[in-house]
């Protein structure tokens, strides 16, 4: 199942930057990004219920942000006219919504903390195929968003959502997944195969970068335009790191 496809504003897209494949030796710090290039999540039934269920709960960015340097604390800007960093508290649902799949997680970040503004509302929609192993992840926006502020956690709020009432990727954006020889999942958005078209009529090239684990969540997103520049990186400096809000 997959929603209406659009063209999407280029500050509306995701992405992040790619990564280097590694064995890893030894526990490795929070947030670092290890593969086993031989396991594939794809090869494991049950992955996407174990993905959701990582997800679920309340994330912040509280101590990444603390101990920033104080000239990476600035406003996001559209472009990369400078790097930054601002605190984010993020929560994830795992939410039913029978006409978008069966593994939905429903994510609304607020900017400065648990009640500040919402600076983001996505769903992800984890997909299996006939043999139950992931086939990869999309991503989701709402055509309209204000009603399903604060309610990730309501009983029944997105049962009656369909594709119509979102917002869809091109064809070949599809996250794959795979399985770091540590603990917790990868989850990576190519920018050799995903492109977009934004509403200017200009193609832009995405790529995102999602590291999840018990204990740790890490999101880096960029596009890059047609000569080089960023149309957007989010963040602007290093990936978010987020840990399980206190």
């Amino acid at each position: 199942m997959k929603a209406r496809r659009v063209l999407l504003p280029a500050l509306c897209a995701l992405a992040a930057g790619a990564c280097e494949t590694s064995v890893p030796r030894g526990e490795p710090d929070a947030g670092e990004v290890l593969y086993n290039p031989v396991e594939r999540v794809g090869e494991r039934p049950g992955a996407a219920a174990e993905i959701a269920a990582l997800l679920e709960g309340a994330w912040s960015n509280a101590d990444q942000y603390a101990f920033a340097p104080d000239d990476l604390k600035r406003p996001p800007a559209p472009g990369h006219p400078y790097d930054w960093l601002d605190l984010q508290h993020a929560t994830f649902h795992q939410v039913a919504a029978p006409a978008i799949g069966e593994h939905v997680v429903y994510l609304e970040w607020r900017g400065g903390g648990p009640h500040g503004d919402i600076s983001r509302q996505r769903l992800w929609a984890l997909r299996e195929g006939e043999d139950g192993a992931l086939a990869g992840m999309d991503f989701y926006t709402f055509a309209d968003a204000g009603p399903y502020a604060g309610r990730g956690a309501a009983p029944g709020a997105f049962e009656d959502l369909t594709p119509d009432d979102l917002v869809g990727y091109p064809e070949g954006c599809t996250l794959a997944a795979r399985r770091p020889a540590w603990r917790g999942y990868v989850l990576e958005l190519s920018p050799q195969t995903c492109t977009i078209t934004t509403r200017a009529g200009r193609t832009m090239r995405v790529e995102a970068q999602i590291e999840i684990a018990p204990d740790h969540l890490t999101y880096r997103e960029a596009g890059r335009l047609e000569d080089g520049r960023y149309a957007f990186l989010v963040p602007g400096g290093p990936a978010y790191r987020f840990r399980r809000a206190k």
